[in-house]
């Protein structure tokens, strides 16, 4: 890990306060939640800040191909952040990993969001009724890391196959909406 930070590496409570102030129109930078990555909407909903506070929350900007984890409720949930082209800040409640360039982040992803992953996510959530995580939790996640080119194969693999799931879910999309019309034509007496 390059990086592991969150919205709160950038001051105390009162700091933040002070200094940012969200918005509901747009502004200068989003600020992403694990609701815009879940719902894979970054347009309609969002939060904005303006171009004073993005430059003050310095320490936890996103670029595009970080991780981010959910601190709570959801805790250790595992989101692969996607290049929006835009300013970006980190969103209250996430964690924000940047990797050196010695890992493939798609393989770091895949590998937290498969069972292995998540089991040792899980290992260290706390919590009965909400569901937390913290930075040193992350930290203490053991990760297998082959050698780089075996990382970068494993990806290329893991996102065909993700490609080929994707048309499926579409076809299979369009055959449930054929065998529907097909049925209330039938109920109807047009067949």
């Amino acid at each position: 890990m390059e990086v592991l930070t969150d919205y709160h590496a950038n001051g105390s409570y009162e700091i933040l306060r002070d200094n940012v102030v969200l918005k509901n129109q747009i502004d200068h930078a989003l600020m992403i939640r694990t609701t815009d990555l879940e719902n894979n909407n970054f347009q309609n909903n969002c939060i904005y800040i303006d171009e004073k506070a993005y430059n003050f929350l310095s320490k936890s900007k996103v670029y595009g191909g970080e991780i981010l984890i959910n601190k709570i409720g959801s805790a250790g949930k595992v989101y692969l952040m996607p290049y929006l082209k835009r300013p970006v800040s980190l969103g209250m409640n996430a964690f924000l990993i940047r990797l050196n360039n010695k890992v493939n982040t798609s393989f770091i992803y895949y590998f937290l969001t498969f069972s292995y992953g998540k089991e040792a996510i899980n290992k260290n959530v706390k919590g009965a009724v909400t569901k937390t995580i913290t930075k040193e939790a992350i930290r203490g996640i053991t990760i297998p890391v082959p050698p780089l080119y075996l990382q970068e194969e494993f990806s290329h693999r893991v996102e065909a196959v993700e490609k080929l799931k994707a048309v499926h879910r579409a076809s299979l999309s369009e055959l449930d909406a054929l065998f529907a019309s097909l049925q209330h034509r039938a109920f109807r007496g047009e067949l």
